[in-house]
C-alpha cells in the first residue's frame, strides 16, 4: 500500500512539474523536462547528507537517503530514470554506488558502513577498519571515490554550501589526509572540468556580497566572471560541455566555450521577495544527459528537501 501510495504521488507531482515549466517558459529560457522524486513536507531537512545523491555508472539509476518526517527514520531510495516509482531499498544514510549492481552506505544500529547487492539484498560490511578512526561516533555521512579507491568521511549534516568532508581514508582504514573547504579564499563552492585544467567557482568576496562564477584556471582561486547573483550551487558536466549553476530558484545551463546561458529550470520566482526556497546541491550523471537538483525548502513546519532530476540531452544552443 505504501509503496502504491508513493507511486501515485509521484506521478501527479510529475505531471504537475512538466505543465509548471510549460507555462513559464521565457525567451531566454530553455526549461527542461523534469521528474521530481520526492514529494512536499514527506521528507525532513534534518536527514540530508553529501553527497545528496548518488549516480549509477550506467547513469540510469540514483540512489539517495532522506528522513521520513513521519517515521523519523532514514531511508535509502532507488529511482531508475524515467520510470514513475520510487523503491525503498534499506533504512540508512549516505548511500554510495560500488559498481552497478552494489552500493555503500552508512548502516546506523550498529554503526558500521555495508555494501549491499541491488538484486540479493545480500550484505557484507565494509571496510570494517574505518570504525577504527577517532571521530567514528560523530560521523554522519561519507564519500566514497570508485577509481582512487577511497572514504572521505563527513562530520556535519548538510549545509547551505556543499562541504566535502574532513578526512580521507583508503579501504583498509589508513588515514591518506585531510579535505579542506576554501572559504578562506572566499570561494564557498567549486566544480573542476574533467582533466582538472580549471574549475568553476563561486565567488564570495565579502559576508552578505552576491556571489560570482568564475572560471580559474588550476591552481588559481580567481578568474573570468561570468555570472553574478544570488548563486548557491554549481557543477562542470562530466563531458565539459556545460556548466550547471543554482541561482535562488533557478537553474542555469553555461556552455563554457563561449559562455552563453540559458535559464533550464525554475521552481519559482526568483525576484518574489517571500521566497526561501533555493537550489543547494547539484550533481550530473556521469554521461551528462541529466541533471539531480536539490531544491531546499526552509519551513515554518520543518525544512524538507525537493529532489528533481533534469533532462539535459535535449539543449538547443543558438550558434
Amino acid at each position: 500500500m505504501r509503496v502504491a501510495l508513493i507511486v501515485v504521488v509521484i506521478v501527479a507531482l510529475g505531471v504537475g512539474a512538466w505543465a509548471l515549466y510549460g507555462k513559464l517558459t521565457a525567451p531566454d529560457s530553455q526549461l527542461v523536462p523534469a521528474w521530481q522524486l520526492t514529494q512536499s513536507s514527506r521528507y525532513s531537512g534534518i536527514g540530508l547528507t553529501d553527497p545528496f545523491i548518488s549516480w549509477s555508472p550506467d547513469s540510469r539509476t540514483v540512489l539517495f537517503s532522506v528522513m521520513d518526517m513521519r517515521t523519523r527514520e532514514d531511508m535509502i531510495y532507488r529511482w531508475n530514470v524515467g520510470e514513475n516509482e520510487l523503491q525503498r531499498i534499506v533504512p540508512g544514510a549516505s548511500p554510495n554506488f560500488l559498481s552497478a549492481e552494489e552500493f555503500v552506505y552508512l548502516k546506523r544500529e550498529p554503526k558500521s558502513l555495508v555494501a549491499r547487492d541491488l538484486a540479493s539484498g545480500r550484505e557484507r560490511e565494509f571496510a570494517p577498519a574505518i570504525k577504527r578512526t577517532q571521530f567514528w561516533n560523530e560521523v554522519t555521512a561519507f564519500t566514497y571515490d570508485p577509481a582512487a579507491y577511497t572514504i572521505t568521511l563527513r562530520l556535519i549534516e548538510s549545509t547551505r554550501y556543499y562541504t566535502p568532508g574532513t578526512e580521507v581514508y583508503d579501504t583498509s582504514g589508513k588515514r591518506i589526509g585531510d579535505v579542506g573547504t576554501r572559504l578562506s579564499e572566499g570561494i564557498v563552492d567549486f566544480s573542476p572540468n574533467p582533466d582538472g585544467s580549471a574549475s568553476a567557482v563561486l565567488v564570495q568576496e565579502t559576508e552578505g556580497a552576491p556571489l560570482s562564477l568564475q572560471i580559474a584556471d588550476k591552481g588559481r582561486s580567481r578568474g573570468k566572471s561570468i555570472l553574478t547573483g544570488n548563486l548557491t550551487s554549481v557543477a562542470w558536466s562530466p563531458d565539459g560541455e556545460t556548466i550547471a549553476c543554482g541561482e535562488s530558484v533557478l537553474v542555469h545551463a553555461l556552455r563554457p566555450s563561449d559562455g552563453k546561458r540559458l535559464v533550464v529550470a525554475r521552481f519559482g520566482d526568483p525576484d518574489d521577495p517571500l521566497e526561501k526556497r533555493y537550489v543547494s546541491r547539484l550533481s550530473w550523471s556521469p554521461d551528462s544527459k541529466f541533471l539531480a537538483v536539490l531544491l531546499y525548502v526552509p519551513s515554518d513546519m520543518g525544512d524538507y528537501p525537493l529532489i528533481y532530476v533534469l533532462s539535459m540531452s535535449g539543449l538547443k544552443w543558438e550558434s
